[in-house]
């Protein structure tokens, strides 16, 4: 009788270190990526990087509280940043993400973006890059008048 009480402890034992040692696999993910947890926490974020974050208990995600690029839930990692794009502030889990954001913000947008000059819908095709943000136009012209003077129509927004 104690040679199965000892066992049972033992099995017992033996799933609790078990699920211990899965759970710093999920939570530290970047060492699996031969990564350690303080390059994972001051580089760019991605979902080769870190686990995708599912929201609350009961399973439904607040789309505001998520990094618009990764879908992480804001804050787990430290404060979330903050970027406004043609008047509308975005939140991201890190600066990475910003970065990437704005290099190709429409592959983040999920509203429909209107041309900071005309209000029109934009074409995907017609964009310029200034001070590192990619901003799309409705056609060429309104990207030769931006050009000119962006702070006109950015502080419009």
């Amino acid at each position: 009788m104690k040679l199965r009480i000892l066992a049972l402890a033992a099995f017992v034992t033996l799933l609790f270190v078990a699920a211990d040692f899965a759970g710093a696999q999920v939570n530290d993910c970047c060492k699996n990526k031969n990564k350690s947890e303080s390059e994972c926490k001051s580089t760019e974020k991605t979902k080769d990087c870190c686990p995708e974050k599912t929201g609350n208990s009961s399973g439904v995600v607040d789309s505001a509280k998520v990094c618009v690029v990764t879908g992480e839930v804001l804050g787990e990692e430290g404060p979330p940043v903050y970027y406004t794009y043609l008047g509308k502030e975005y939140a991201f889990c890190c600066g990475g993400c910003v970065k990437k954001f704005k290099a190709e913000p429409l592959k983040y947008i999920k509203e429909e973006l209107k041309c900071p000059v005309m209000g029109e819908p934009v074409d995907k095709n017609v964009f310029t890059v200034v001070d590192g943000v990619k901003y799309y136009f409705c056609c060429e012209s309104c990207i030769k008048k931006f050009e000119k003077d962006p702070k006109k129509y950015l502080d419009k927004q």
